[in-house]
Formats: structure tokens, C-alpha cells, sequence
């Protein structure tokens, strides 16, 4: 049959049945609800009542080769969908990441194509987000794109009003990015360390010398290993980093990330690089990345009820 003008969304009776098929189709993120509900449990910290917690979703394009990257028209990093959850509890958590899975038809690269598998992260943000210091740098925002829309009818600049009008339109998105680099205090630091996939037990060797030296300066449940498909984040309670500075006497995130360095290196690990993570987001556990990885806390057993921020949920929906 012949595609209606309408796309051929589903109902409308027309399109091929691939066409139909693929009305059909959505994002996937959400692999182990085991491991999100875990997370949740001992590395979400409960919101304070200026707080929110802030998921995205994200195309990278460092897993296609160049055809691929001409065909899709995908950028290095593209952030492509925004939920902001406004309680702290986790069912309204989960439908947050829920929403991130829509159709594949409702988010589409600048091909208007949908996003391949191997490009999709949905991150979280290890620190809440200040809803009180995100709303002031919204209103300032709004007050200088208000300013340049009537500075630009007295200069009557046809191109500056429908600049400030563009802007205007696009406010509502603009203020979801200003609450994604708007953060509240956080109980983590995050060192990425960007390596090789491990594949000998040299390397995985060295990989338990790392947390030997973490379990010597900072104790059990004070660190988590997330593994990720590039790696590993390592969160590291702050509490826990004053007294590394006050023994090696310098900067105790570069005094671990030299020691992961040196460990390694060691054992032949490829290092592409380590570095603290400054924008404070991380692929979620429990989600899978580039399709291909569930994103897992590996030293789970380090954790007793003792060290819960928040009771373990039991979903409704699994």
C-alpha cells in the first residue's frame, strides 16, 4: 500500500508492513531491574525539598565506523531526551525511565532515522540537582531573551526578532539543560576510567589491586565499581577523601588516579585514559549501553544493610 501523508503511524492503515513494524518498535534501556532497584537503594541518596533527580538519554557515536556515521548523521554526543523526577520515590523513578523509552519513531538522528542500538546511554546523575538554583539561572535566562527580543524590535532587526523568538520557543528545553548542569551536593566523586576490555588475568589481577588499595584508604562500602562498557566508574564516597589528602599531603582524587595508573599499567591494561568525572552523570545500573552491556556494580558484597539510603523497593511492574 501507499505511505499516507500522515507517515503512516500506526491506525491509519497504510505504509508498508515494515513501515508499520517500525511504528511499532521503541527504545530499550531497562535490563535488570535487579540491579536498578540495588542502586537505588545504596547509591541514591534521599532528596532534600530544593531537589530533583535529573536521567537522560544519549547517543554516542564512538561505536560506528565512518559509513555508519555518514548514514546516520550522528554527533560525537547528543543528548536527546530529558526527565526530571520530582520525588523521591522510585516508582515515579522507574516511570521516568520508562518515558525515555518511547517510540523510535519520536526521536530520530538528523538523518530521520532511528537511533541504532549501539549508540544508546541513558545516564543518571550521581548528585541531585538544585531545583532553587536551576529555577534562579532559568529566570535569568528568560529576563536576557526577553531583553533581546525588545532590544531588537526598537532596532528593528527582523532577524534578531525572530532569533528572540526562536529562543523563546525553545525556553522550556533550555530550562531542562539548565537542571542538568545545576547540582546539589553530592555523596560521591567519580573517577571514569576509560580502558580496554579486560581479557586476561593479569588484567584483572591489576584490577583487584586497585580496589585492595581503595578497601586500605577508604574501608568497605565506601566505593562502588560500576562497570560499564568503557570501563569503570568508580564512585568514592567524599567523606572518605579528606583523610587520603591529609596522609599522601596533595589531591587525593589524583593520588588514586595515579595509583590506578601505576597498577594498570602493571598489568598491561590499556589505559585510553582515567580521569575525575566532572559532569557528575553516569550510565545508570541496570540499563544496558550501546546494546550490547548491562551496566553492573561489581562489588555488591561490600554493602550491608547498614550503609541503605533508601528501603529496596519491590515495583509494582517489573
Amino acid at each position: 500500500s501507499t505511505p499516507c501523508g500522515r507517515g503512516c503511524w500506526a491506525g491509519c492503515g497504510g505504509g508498508t508492513p515494515a513501515e508499520i513494524n517500525m511504528e511499532r518498535q521503541t527504545y530499550e534501556f531497562l535490563k535488570d531491574m535487579d540491579e536498578l532497584t540495588w542502586f537505588w537503594t545504596y547509591a541514591m541518596r534521599p532528596l532534600k525539598p530544593r531537589e530533583v533527580y535529573f536521567i537522560s538519554t544519549s547517543a554516542r557515536n564512538k561505536r560506528l565506523d565512518e559509513a555508519e556515521r555518514e548514514h546516520f548523521q550522528i554527533g560525537r554526543s547528543e543528548m536527546w531526551h530529558k526527565e526530571i523526577v520530582m520525588e523521591d520515590d522510585f516508582e515515579r523513578f522507574l516511570r521516568a525511565i520508562r518515558r525515555c523509552e518511547a517510540n523510535k519513531l519520536a526521536y530520530l538522528t538528523k538523518a530521520g532515522l532511528p537511533f541504532p542500538d549501539k549508540v544508546l546511554v541513558l545516564y543518571t546523575n550521581i548528585a541531585p540537582v538544585d531545583a532553587y538554583a536551576a529555577m534562579n539561572q532559568q529566570i535569568d535566562h528568560l529576563i536576557s531573551t526577553q531583553r533581546e527580543l525588545a532590544d531588537s524590535i526598537l532596532k528593528n532587526s527582523p532577524q534578531g526578532i525572530e532569533q528572540a523568538f526562536q529562543n523563546i520557543r525553545h525556553s522550556h528545553t533550555t530550562g531542562q539543560s539548565v537542571f542538568a548542569r545545576s547540582f546539589s551536593d553530592s555523596d560521591w566523586v567519580d573517577i571514569d576510567s576509560d580502558i580496554a576490555a579486560l581479557k586476561t588475568a593479569a588484567e584483572w589481577d591489576a584490577v583487584q589491586r586497585v580496589k585492595d588499595f581503595l578497601y586500605a584508604e577508604t574501608g568497605r562500602g565506601r566505593f562502588m565499581q560500576v562497570q560499564t562498557a568503557g570501563g569503570f566508574h568508580w564512585l568514592i564516597r567524599k567523606e572518605q577523601l579528606a583523610g587520603i589528602g591529609r596522609k599522601y599531603k596533595t589531591d587525593p582524587v589524583q593520588v588514586i588516579i595515579t595509583r590506578m595508573n601505576a597498577e594498570f599499567a602493571a598489568g598491561s591494561v590499556r589505559v585510553n585514559e582515567i580521569v575525575k568525572n566532572r559532569n557528575e552523570m553516569i550510565p545508570l545500573p541496570g540499563t544496558i549501553q550501546y546494546g550490547e552491556r548491562v551496566v553492573t556494580v561489581l562489588n555488591k558484597e561490600d554493602f550491608d544493610v547498614s550503609l541503605k539510603l533508601h528501603e529496596q523497593p519491590s515495583p509494582r511492574i517489573a
